[in-house]
């Protein structure tokens, strides 16, 4: 079996033939309508269990927000995957904002498969999408990074313990100032509302184990958007309007699993003089990191 799938990753890679429903380098996956209603509001907010009245203020006159991690909504596209999914993960997750979204707003995404690249065991799908909103005006751009196993298409995803992975079991905090962190311990009935009810590895087990993993799997889109609310809340604007986030996924969180999203502003302007910096993290209570990276604010 592994012979003649590392023979199908290689053609994946060179792009020498290629399926039209799976993703090959430089393929376009066009242009849709991108829409964020109200239901997906709602069960964004119950799912994370998260106030939504922050968001809703007008008192400084301005118009109700939604949450920035929503934007990911719009990486929806068919033939960015392989037909062989098994263990697929996130790994890395790109952000550039430009305006806040809005239920008004008439928008559209436009996606393509930018590189496909080999990570120690796993196989690399870039996917990059433009989100644009009125008169073509960019709302964001993202860069997603969606690792899958084309080794293997049966039974377990051998997942490497956490206190094997250097620099990540024991993460030591930047110096700087503490955002407020936020925590949550994320049940099943959450993930299921959070994906608005939908069966798939992220909400049922038996779905998870078709996939090889034991446990239901937390959505990747579930747990950043932590990391998003701790942002959204701590910058506001200058956040929505130029913040840019790039993190990667290190560990798996999995249902009864409590997380907290923390972060720290620090003193770097490796970017430039007028770009804050932030090092952001979720953990889990014994400590486990599951999602590292970077924030970048506008001043």
């Amino acid at each position: 079996m592994g012979s003649s799938n590392t023979r199908e990753r290689d053609r994946k890679m060179t792009n020498q033939e290629h399926h039209p429903d799976e993703a090959f380098i430089g393929k376009e996956l066009g242009s849709r309508p991108f829409e964020v209603s109200v239901d997906h509001v709602e069960d964004y907010f119950e799912g994370l269990k998260l106030d939504s009245e922050w968001y809703e203020d007008d008192s400084e006159g301005r118009d109700s927000l939604l949450p920035s991690m929503m934007l990911i909504d719009a990486e929806s596209m068919s033939g960015a995957s392989f037909r062989n999914n098994f263990g697929n993960l996130w790994m890395r997750q790109e952000l550039d904002f430009h305006a806040p979204l809005s239920t008004e707003t008439e928008m559209r995404v436009e996606s393509r498969v930018k590189d496909i690249y080999e990570w120690r065991n796993r196989t690399i799908v870039l996917q990059e999408s433009k989100i644009y909103g009125e008169n073509d005006t960019t709302l964001g751009v993202m860069r997603h990074h969606q690792s899958y196993l084309l080794d293997q298409d049966s039974g377990r995803v051998a997942l490497r313990k956490p206190s094997d992975k250097e620099g990540v079991r024991k993460f030591n905090v930047p110096k700087g100032d503490l955002l407020e962190p936020v925590t949550r311990e994320i049940d099943l009935e959450m993930c299921g509302t959070f994906f608005h009810g939908n069966k798939h590895y992220h909400t049922n087990k038996e779905a998870s184990q078709e996939l090889g993993f034991e446990e239901v799997v937390v959505g990747g889109k579930m747990t950043i958007s932590y990391i998003g609310d701790m942002l959204d809340r701590s910058f506001g604007h200058k956040w929505f309007d130029g913040g840019k986030l790039d993190v990667k996924f290190t560990n798996i969180v999995w249902p009864g699993d409590r997380v907290t999203a923390r972060g720290v502003l620090t003193d770097e302007r490796s970017v430039g003089d007028d770009i804050a910096e932030a090092r952001v993290w979720m953990e889990k209570d014994d400590g486990t990191v599951v999602i590292v990276g970077n924030a970048y604010i506008p001043d």
